[in-house]
């Protein structure tokens, strides 16, 4: 079986669709990913097979951004799922993905959920066609309704009937690694949804002695894969901000900052209870973690709870962020400091109160053991979820297999 797999490919929409890649691999299939061509790297990083497709150009997307930066949280969601990801990105890839499935013949299509070139596709070519999940099934109805205007001119242009409610797109069988336990109990979930464990690494290794003789809870702070990133605001101040938020505690600090072109150096001079490195593994960190402090992205929040550990979450840029520090209040297991998103700038970082709630909300977690508990109650659910590899008879169910 063909098993085309489509992403945007930035890491954190290529990081949900690669354990479902890797599970199709080991059980035999015939693997293409696709991404922007400025993405590939992340694709090869992962080790599958990357097909790129072309982004948007500087021409295109520039206008967009001009104005950006000024938009509240909410109103750059909208923006950026209703024009960029559903407009100018599916506009520059449709050539080259429509040229890839009458060569190659994919008998199913996987995508990530801000991807939707390909959804188009599969309806042109007759190709069945399933959906990952990156975040809650609030977050998911969500972004279908604000891609649904401008897929509708899309199908439009190149033939296809009209959809002008996204009912196509909800109607797409879902695969997520969200376990039922972060949904909103209000929210419907897509009728063919499948949920499957998020995996972790069982053989993590230990960290290095970075304090020695310090035996203090250790807090792990990182921000994801591109806060730090040049093309963002956020790198050193907001790091060096809730490094002085946390370091007068008794803790220990391990701060990573991504794997990005910006020293460590651009911090300064670092409080003894701190270190930091550009990247560890996860795994390493989170298995051994007291609290982690980082920002809600999918896989910091699930690879948190997969181990058993509590989040303090501070969301940054996404919308989607907010919405997983919400859940994660539901559960108990954790606590959300965040501004508010219908006031917030998409570009300025957390206001300084807001920072200054960082060491009370680690405090409250470290004091009170009901947070780990419920931590840990998430994670026994996760993990009594199907393995990925489980995800290939559905795959192929869909296929017609």
């Amino acid at each position: 079986m063909r098993v085309l797999f489509t992403s945007r490919g930035s890491s954190g929409h290529v990081g949900p669709l690669a354990p479902f890649a890797h599970a199709c691999l080991r059980a035999g299939h015939d693997v293409l990913v696709t991404a922007q061509r400025q993405f590939g790297g992340n694709v090869e990083r992962l080790g599958l097979p990357l097909a790129p497709v072309d982004e948007p150009s500087r021409d295109e997307w520039m206008p967009l951004m001009g104005g950006f930066a000024g938009l509240d949280i909410d109103s750059a969601h909208r923006v950026m799922v209703g024009e960029f990801f559903a407009g100018l990105d599916v506009r520059a890839a449709l050539p080259a993905l429509g040229r890839l499935i009458e060569s190659w013949r994919p008998d199913v299509i996987v995508r990530e959920s801000w991807e939707f070139g390909s959804e188009l596709l599969a309806d042109r070519y007759e190709v069945p066609m399933l959906r990952v999940g990156l975040g809650l099934a609030g977050t998911e109805a969500e972004t279908t309704e604000l891609a649904a205007p401008a897929l509708d001119k899309a199908r439009a242009e190149i033939g296809l009937a009209s959809d002008p409610a996204g009912e196509r797109l909800h109607a797409t069988p879902y695969m997520t690694m969200m376990p039922t336990e972060l949904e909103d109990p209000a929210t419907a979930v897509p009728a063919q949804t499948r949920r499957f464990r998020f995996e972790v690494n069982p053989g993590a290794n230990e960290l290095p002695d970075w304090w020695p003789g310090n035996d203090d809870p250790l807090v792990y702070l990182t921000f994801g894969s591109v806060a730090a990133g040049a093309h963002l605001p956020y790198y050193p101040d907001l790091y060096r901000a809730a490094i002085e938020a946390l370091a007068p505690l008794a803790i220990r600090i391990l701060l990573t900052v991504g794997d990005t072109e910006r020293e460590i150096a651009e911090l300064g001079g670092l409080p003894s209870n701190v270190h930091a490195e550009t990247w560890v593994p996860h795994d390493d960190a989170a298995r051994l973690a007291d609290v982690i402090v980082c920002h809600g992205g999918f896989g910091s929040t699930l690879g948190a709870l997969a181990h058993g550990t509590p989040l303090v979450v501070l969301p940054l840029f996404s919308n989607d962020q907010w919405a997983n520090g919400e859940a994660l209040a539901r559960t108990g297991a954790g606590i959300t400091v965040a501004d508010d998103a219908s006031e917030r700038k998409v570009l300025d970082l957390p206001g300084p109160t807001t920072i200054n709630e960082l060491a009370g909300a680690v405090t409250a977690i470290l004091n009170d053991p009901s947070y780990r508990r419920e931590a840990v109650r998430v994670s026994e659910a996760m993990g009594a979820l199907p393995p990925v590899d489980e995800s290939v008879r559905f795959i192929e169910e869909i296929a017609g297999r």
